[in-house]
């Protein structure tokens, strides 16, 4: 298991002390594994950050995962399988930035008339559904996952709450 907290661990937690690191790696654990498991911790972080902003807004069945991790069709099926949701990547996931800022400046102008419209103009390329057969198994190692930062809290900090070494 990777925790993703190389540069501390901004959300849900504020906790710039934290940091990364592999968790039950074993003599016969290959490399594989190892990038798996840098994977699986990305999609950990964000299920970790769902369940926080899901206290306070609707949960969505689907999300939209953009940027360059996007690009990945493993990323994106093990973000599905991990968080559950429903996983749409756009056309171009790399691009939404400037996509986006397109669309504000139709709304701006007018060109484009409501909010409500800017979903349709984003094209899906892919979907991932979850795996209902991995479910029990990232339930499980997702518990594991939050309690590696709660009982390694303390040592983060005696670690790295040193000034300007």
């Amino acid at each position: 298991m990777f925790t993703p907290w190389l540069y501390g661990n901004r959300s849900p937690r504020e906790d710039p002390f934290a940091r990364g690191m592999f968790f039950n790696i074993g003599l016969n654990t290959g490399k594989r594994a190892l990038i798996r498991s840098v994977l699986e911790g990305i999609a950990f972080h964000k299920r970790w950050m769902l369940e926080a902003i899901e206290k306070k807004v609707p949960k969505q069945d689907s999300l939209r995962f953009v940027g360059g991790g996007a690009k990945s069709t493993i990323l994106c099926q093990i973000m599905a399988d991990i968080t559950g949701h429903k996983i749409e990547v756009p056309k171009d996931p790399q691009n939404v930035g400037a996509a986006g800022a397109a669309i504000i400046c139709g709304l701006g102008l007018a060109a484009i008339s409501s909010v409500e419209n800017v979903k349709e103009l984003i094209c899906i390329s892919s979907t991932y559904t979850p795996d209902s057969q991995t479910r029990d198994q990232y339930n499980r190692m997702f518990r594991v996952f939050k309690q590696l930062y709660l009982q390694n809290k303390k040592l983060f900090w005696a670690l790295n709450n040193v000034p300007n070494r």
